[in-house]
């Protein structure tokens, strides 16, 4: 049922973004053509759905909130755009990603040319739902936006310096920012306030999205490790390549003997190679020029085996799948039995137990 929900969700979104894109002629269509590229590669659409099923479960209607989904699917692509090229990400979707295909200038300009486009719908939202829902909604990817690239920077700051001293705490609160506020907080909040839900039903939604946006992000993180490549969409150990700090990384570095610790930080500290360079990263002399090679990876793979970083991670995720259960509970309480309902109480099984 969810992942039919997830596709019928997709197919409308992807029909309102084609009506946001503009399709003039003339020195923007580049642009205009290449925004469209991975919203029409696939993937799941979860964050429109979500906005979706959270407005219809509160007796909103589709069409208060159909344009605001699609925002949201923008900014989500967007924001892959960009993350591909800071990351050197290789894949997307089962495809070679934007820079790799057309260089970073090109692919950096597209993602900023989505974000540009989102400011005019959600103005429209002033026609659709009326100016005090509007703005909420406006404040509400406001923050999203401000949350998400904080969050972005807080990793990329431990990137830059090398530091692989996070613990749970540290980095469950940037997973918070990069990851939950644009992925299931501002979805949520944002369906409910175009269905007119007062403040108490958006604390409770609140309450329950935060930690399945983390729950998500953890299972993201293992899925890089042991999915299938075919369903996976992005490069399998990339996270590696790219020295990501993600929960199993952090965990394995510190429960490591202090021998494996320093090879694992050394490793770590070297860079990803660029495509020009990846037939030096396969032997010494890629080494020599602190590029990581494949037997570097293939150490840090082991050294996550050993420390059974992946058990820990899947169980920390549980955990905050559990509370999440839990505090759906309170928002279960005001809905009526309908098949948006039943979609925001399957994602809490979903989050953990999805493979791709």
């Amino acid at each position: 049922m969810l992942n039919h929900y997830l596709e019928e969700c997709r197919a409308r979104v992807v029909l309102e973004i084609r009506e946001i894109v503009p399709k003039e002629d003339g020195p923007g269509r580049l642009l205009y053509d290449l925004m469209l590229d991975y919203p029409l590669r696939g993937g799941k659409a979860l964050r429109p759905a979500l906005c979706l099923a959270t407005c219809r479960a509160h007796g909103g209607h589709e069409e208060a909130v159909l344009r605001t989904a699609a925002v949201l699917e923008l900014y989500h692509n967007a924001f892959l755009v960009h993350d591909d090229v800071e990351d050197g990400s290789e894949k997307r979707r089962g495809e070679p990603t934007l820079h790799r295909l057309h260089g970073v200038p090109i692919a950096v300009n597209v993602g900023d040319g989505m974000l540009a486009l989102t400011m005019e719908p959600l103005l429209e939202n002033i026609e659709l739902v009326g100016l005090g829902r509007a703005l909420k909604i406006l404040r509400v990817v406001a923050r999203m936006a401000r949350e998400s690239a904080e969050g972005q920077m807080q990793e990329l700051g431990w990137v830059r310096s090398a530091d692989w001293t996070p613990d749970d705490q540290r980095y469950v609160r940037m997973v918070y920012k990069k990851t939950t506020w644009y992925t299931f907080l501002a979805p949520v909040l944002v369906g409910a306030i175009a269905a007119g839900a007062a403040e108490p039903t958006l604390r409770a939604l609140a309450r329950f999205a935060t930690p399945l946006g983390i729950a998500f992000q953890i299972q993201d993180d293992v899925l890089n490790l042991v999915a299938e490549e075919e369903r996976y969409g992005k490069e399998i150990a990339g996270d590696l390549w790219e020295g990501k700090h993600t929960l199993i990384l952090i965990h394995a570095v510190r429960s490591a003997a202090p021998s494996e610790r320093r090879e694992a930080l050394r490793i770590l500290s070297k860079r990803r190679p660029s495509p020009s360079e990846e037939g030096a990263s396969a032997d010494v002399d890629g080494d020599a020029r602190g590029l990581k090679t494949r037997e570097d990876v293939l150490f840090l793979r082991e050294l996550i085996e050993r420390t059974r970083a992946l058990d820990y991670a899947r169980g920390v995720a549980e955990r905050h799948a559990r509370r999440a259960a839990r505090s759906f509970a309170a928002v279960d309480a005001s809905l009526h039995a309908s098949v948006h309902r039943d979609f925001l109480a399957g994602l809490v099984e979903f989050v953990t137990e999805r493979d791709a």
